[in-house]
């Protein structure tokens, strides 16, 4: 079964059986060179850093713009972003709020990524006169599945992008947008607070009176994917997310979900020990006669631990070759080494964004197996902020569900002005020790960057040691 949310993709039920590869490129937008309009659909041919790409519409559409079912109903209807939500300029921070009768999930502006796209896909002129292309040709050609609209204008984009090299054209043909790396804007947006109506300050709702654990039933029994099931009305939705595909915005910042009403008391509910049977499900808009759940394949909702930085800055080789060593001594396994970049503050905290390279501010993290536990090395580049803060490195043995204690941890240091608060750390792990660097000089003179680098690898094992109760 082809799935048009994945080219190149096959599914066996709903899970990926095959994805065919091609090469990897990263470029980036220099100007639209040309429409090729004789094909179904529209060709569009851009000059990039990599020479000469070709995208089809509907590959563009579906990554700029269709990221789930409401907005693909939108597209093709005549009020479209204006049925979906309000904006307000006039206030600070700028505000996007979606009405109290809205039908657009909550969980679809969870992810830092999704919010990010709202802002862009409101806020940016660009889109907006894309968006609305859409439904004009949709008009014009009502009985034609050629699908052509208007892409926003692409110059400065940058994308990920999997290609096949038409030798004979001299151009590379787009396969699939794996990732849009940097969607390029003119007017630039520092604070922007996107309002939905259902969501609540406490989002774990999870305790009774009595202080423990409620269990709520799924409200997504994984389905079987089945074509030809019809949707019905009042049928839970089953919402897919697909993985590997973020949409970036550099020049719309500090974007965040506000905290919404207050939460009421929750009901204890609590499942049935007898594990329901595995329900239907189909694509397609529901029907009054249909008995399956709605199969909703959503992109852009995916969250991963962290985004890896696309440039690393100078101070990353000298921590990469401390790590290096140190997972060299007897007892230690290196398992991996990234510079990541910050999330974005949940609040108005501009911090992180002022730094000397106008880059969001990095880390670096190392994670290695010490005396049968697995240890994080984490530290935040705070030199190169303006002006620039010291810093130490964090040692960490984080307690379980360790991505998702990790993901707070640097989510509160951004909304914490770049700042680790020990008390908080403590909370989300087993073992927390910050080390600080070593001095620079010794006797006055300036040490040498492998001397430093010696001394900074024994202080790191003095630690360990100290932190795990271990003999390296």
């Amino acid at each position: 079964m082809a799935n048009l949310a994945a080219p190149g993709r096959t599914f066996s039920g709903k899970e990926v059986r095959n994805e065919v590869k091609y090469e990897r490129i990263i470029a980036t937008i220099s100007q639209l060179k040309n429409i090729d309009k004789s094909s179904n659909h529209y060709l569009y041919y851009y000059e990039t850093n990599k020479g000469l790409i070709s995208f089809s519409g509907f590959e563009l559409a579906r990554t700029i713009f269709f990221h789930n079912r409401h907005l693909v109903h939108a597209a093709y209807t005549a009020n479209g972003l204006a049925g979906l939500a309000f904006v307000d300029k006039s206030i600070s921070p700028v505000t996007i709020s979606f009405p109290d009768s809205t039908r657009y999930p909550e969980s679809y502006v969870r992810t830092q990524q999704a919010v990010d796209h709202i802002a862009w896909l409101f806020l940016d002129p660009e889109a907006r006169v894309s968006f609305f292309s859409i439904y004009q040709c949709f008009q014009e050609n009502s009985n034609s599945i050629d699908f052509k609209f208007t892409p926003p204008d692409l110059t400065g984009w940058k994308f990920e992008l999997s290609v096949i090299n038409n030798e004979n054209l001299k151009v590379l043909e787009v396969q699939r947008v794996e990732n849009i790396l940097d969607a390029h804007v003119n007017k630039k947006y520092l604070s922007v607070e996107v309002v939905h109506p259902k969501k609540k300050k406490k989002d774990e709702l999870a305790v009774t009176g009595e202080g423990k654990p409620r269990t709520i039933p799924s409200d997504d029994i994984d389905p079987e994917l089945d074509m030809g099931e019809i949707p019905g009305f009042g049928r839970r939705l089953h919402t897919q997310r697909v993985k590997g595909f973020s949409f970036y915005v550099s020049g719309i910042q500090g974007v965040f979900l506000s905290d919404g009403k207050e939460a009421d008391e929750p009901t204890p509910v609590f499942k049935d020990k007898k594990s329901p049977e595995p329900e239907k499900a189909g694509v397609g808009m529901p029907e009054s006669g249909g008995n399956g759940q709605e199969f909703d394949p959503v992109i852009n909702q995916y969250s991963d631990t962290f985004d890896e930085a696309e440039e690393q800055p100078s101070k990353f080789l000298m921590f990469e070759k401390v790590i290096n060593e140190l997972g060299k001594l007897k007892g230690i396994k290196l398992k991996s080494i990234k510079c990541g970049v910050f999330p974005v503050p949940l609040n108005n905290s501009k911090v992180i964004f002022n730094t000397k390279d106008k880059q969001r501010l990095r880390f670096f993290i190392a994670i290695l197996d010490i005396c049968e536990a697995k240890v994080i090395i984490l530290e935040a580049d705070t030199s190169s902020l303006l002006p620039p803060k010291g810093g130490g490195t964090l040692l960490l043995g984080l307690k379980d569900d360790a991505n998702t204690n990790f993901k707070e941890i640097i989510q509160h240091f951004s909304d914490s002005a770049a700042q680790w608060q020990h008390d908080y750390i403590w909370e989300r792990a087993n073992v927390f020790k910050s080390c600080n660097h070593p001095k620079t000089r010794k006797n006055g003179e300036l040490l040498s960057e492998s001397e430093y680098a010696e001394k900074w690898v024994i202080s790191l094992k003095k630690q360990i040691n100290k932190a795990l109760g271990c003999d390296l």
